[in-house]
């Protein structure tokens, strides 16, 4: 198996949009930069800073100690953001059944990892420091066991997972793994653009149930509605303006698609708990 080792720095990336061998590359800096082939897998491990992944579902924004599986489809450009330490691996579809093989591991029906943005568990963190030192002048291992090491990592990082499996429909594994694929198509597009598609007959359409369907497996694989996460993900977004910006509470309203303050307000209080401003003063209280 060739297994190609890069580096990257700030403000420099590598394009491996014709490439055809697995590729481990290791960037840091802001402006860090990536382009993968359409049609090869790829795994983004993010060590400090953020790093933004484009995907047909939206940008993916991967910050420290977590990391990306996604399957091979449309070619993804990843750019680091500042302070970043990342990790990525490109994987031709082939060659991940050829390291399971060489592992004595089956890959099991289905996709072998779920595009879902996860936190980096020791075992995983491990694997990659491991194989991101390959990418330097120390001296190289068998590329294969670490790659390896990493797939089964992540596969075990993404326990999370199996409680979507569990609740999905379907009557083999296969198919309850289809079904969760295709529905984190639509959980994606909300939790990478809450402000974007976000209405029902889009998502529907992206996970490719009618929206009856869609709405009562959405809501029992992930516990949750469609439009209550557009909710959760937008109170996120504003905890952060909150904590990190001097915007006073209306303008955090509109930033996060609220026209009424007073909307806002309610919204904030159900999901945090706390009023926005008594939200700031603890924050300020604490510093």
């Amino acid at each position: 198996m060739e297994v190609k080792f890069w580096r990257v720095g700030p403000g420099s990336g590598i394009d491996l949009a014709g490439a055809k061998a697995v590729h481990c590359v290791r960037g840091s800096g802001r402006g860090s930069h990536a382009l993968v082939a359409a049609g090869t897998a790829s795994l983004w491990c993010v060590l400090r800073g953020s790093v933004e992944v484009g995907s047909p579902d939206g940008p993916f924004r991967v910050s420290r100690r977590h990391f990306l599986a996604l399957p091979a489809g449309a070619a993804v450009r990843a750019v680091g953001r500042d302070g970043a330490d990342w990790v990525a691996l490109t994987v031709p579809p082939a060659a991940v059944a050829g390291i399971l093989r060489g592992m004595g591991t089956r890959r099991g029906p289905g996709p072998l990892l779920f595009p879902a943005v996860l936190p980096i568990d020791r075992a995983l963190l491990r694997t990659v420091v491991a194989i991101a030192r390959q990418a330097g002048d120390a001296p190289r291992a068998a590329p294969d066991i670490l790659l390896g090491g990493v797939l089964q990592a992540a596969r075990d990082a993404q326990a999370p997972t199996r409680e979507w499996l569990a609740r999905a429909s379907g009557r083999t594994e296969g198919h309850r793994r289809q079904t969760v694929l295709r529905l984190l198509s639509a959980r994606n597009r909300i939790l990478n653009s809450p402000f974007e598609g976000s209405d029902l007959d889009s998502l529907a359409a992206a996970a490719s149930y009618s929206k009856s369907h869609f709405l009562r497996s959405f809501r029992d694989v992930f516990g949750i509605t469609p439009h209550d996460l557009v909710i959760q993900t937008r109170m996120e977004l504003a905890k952060d303006l909150i904590a990190n910006s001097d915007l006073a509470i209306s303008e955090v309203a509109a930033s996060v698609g609220y026209e009424s303050r007073f909307a806002f307000a309610r919204s904030f209080k159900k999901c945090v708990g706390l009023t926005a401003t008594r939200f700031r003063q603890d924050l300020a209280d604490a510093a």
